[in-house]
């Protein structure tokens, strides 16, 4: 016999009236139940989100600050995918976030490794990025030197087993010599070029051009140490919370020799280093030229098209990147600043787009959505492969990539899994 819920709810309401005055009757009183525990992470919300700017940006930092003593940095990660799916303004920041959970997790520089392991490639691998950073401000506090038998061993651990791993740490690596080296492009690039592999010097290369552009747009976006989850190192107290690291706080030396920027060039840095640093360097281009440009899409990827030939599709994979980040979500904005790209480099700008959305929470399936509100049928094409391969890179990646890609238009499916088109019928069909 199948009761509905609110006949249900009435049985209970009339047997709870019933037991309260029976309790009556024998002259005593049923106990209050209990309050539910306030939800910190919706309390939290509610105190930091009034505030604006930096206000705010310290706000969350405290409570997750909190989160890292209490629990550890799984457990800060886990508040921080919360506060980012309650209030937009956290997801804008959360790379920082989770850069500054990632510098907290590390507690001795021989335990790389192990720290990996409390970190999640979401908010671009921010949480990643921190432990290398700590790394390198133990080292620096230690007096240990950057040498060729230092860069090789610091990744080996996942050379032969987790190459998203490897990505993580060597991409990392560049983060962790750029602060090192007071953002002084040139000497971390030096130390990139001690790794042996190819590959993995441009992952490291990436790393420094990313983290000395960061620094120069937007100095909030790497905090040191949180202090909470362990004493404090030499040189970086409660008060020294600066970008540089121990050995920079507070001095001239934290101006660096080789200026980040020129607003006379928007091809520099790239335009000023070594031939073989130009694919790296314009990785991350546009977010240069953004900058100089005051958020002009149009006249960036007009730049893009001076690039160098060997770098202009990198460009415009990098303008897709900064549209990502500028449609906050918003599929038929970023369609159309793509449109800003000539026609033959708006597939790259769309692999750039998809990328970012995937990459900002790990998850393949968040990039399906944004392809099929690409309508070219070429970027198209390029959108769902990039969503396939981005999954590979993650763990469990031929499983996330068959799960993402059933939700593909059924014409692009072959697109998303990596397998060439299926041949027409014989005679061109019907």
């Amino acid at each position: 016999m199948r009761i509905s819920f609110n006949r249900f709810r009435g049985f209970l309401l009339f047997a709870a009236l019933g037991l309260a005055g029976l309790s009556a009757s024998a002259g005593a009183r049923a106990p209050a139940p209990a309050k539910a525990p306030a939800d910190p992470v919706v309390q939290a919300v509610k105190k930091c989100r009034s505030a604006d700017g930096e206000k705010k940006r310290t706000c969350y930092t405290a409570v997750l600050d909190a989160r890292l003593a209490g629990g550890g940095a799984a457990a800060a990660i886990q508040m921080l995918d919360r506060l980012v799916a309650l209030d937009p303004d956290v997801r804008r920041d959360a790379h920082m976030y989770a850069h500054r959970i990632g510098v907290s997790a590390l507690k001795s520089p021989s335990e790389v490794g192990a720290a990996f392991t409390t970190c999640t490639p979401a908010y671009q691998s921010g949480c990643y990025h921190g432990v290398i950073q700590s790394y390198f401000m133990a080292r620096e506090s230690e007096g240990g030197a950057v040498t060729a038998e230092s860069v090789e061993a610091l990744c080996a651990d996942h050379r032969e087993t987790r190459k998203d791993l490897l990505f993580q740490c060597t991409h990392g690596l560049g983060h962790g010599l750029a602060i090192l080296r007071n953002h002084d492009l040139p000497e971390a690039l030096k130390d990139c070029d001690l790794l042996s592999r190819p590959g993995e010097r441009e992952m490291c290369y990436a790393g420094t051009f990313m983290e000395t552009l960061v620094h120069a747009t937007d100095p909030h976006h790497v905090v040191a140490r949180a202090e909470t989850a362990a004493a404090p190192r030499a040189g970086n107290g409660a008060e020294g919370h600066d970008h540089h690291g121990p050995a920079h706080a507070g001095t001239d030396a934290a101006k660096p020799s080789f200026p980040a920027l020129d607003p006379a060039d928007l091809h520099y840095p790239c335009s000023a280093l070594a031939e073989k640093y130009l694919i790296a360097c314009y990785t991350l281009q546009t977010s240069a030229m953004l900058h100089h440009t005051k958020r002009d899409f149009a006249r960036t990827a007009s730049e893009c098209g001076r690039a160098p030939e060997k770098a202009r599709t990198t460009c415009f994979v990098s303008l897709g990147r900064d549209v990502s980040t500028a449609a906050l979500g918003d599929s038929a904005q970023a369609v159309r600043l793509c449109g800003f790209a000539e026609a033959a480099f708006r597939p790259a700008c769309h692999r750039g787009v998809v990328g970012s959305i995937v990459n900002m929470n790990a998850d393949p399936a968040e990039g399906i959505p944004y392809c099929k509100a690409v309508t070219e049928a070429e970027s198209k094409r390029v959108c769902y492969a990039v969503v396939g391969q981005q999954a590979l890179v993650l763990p469990n990646g031929e499983t996330r990539r068959e799960q993402a890609c059933r939700a593909a238009e059924p014409d692009w499916l072959e697109a998303c899994l990596g397998r060439p088109p299926s041949p027409a019928p014989p005679g061109g069909g019907l």
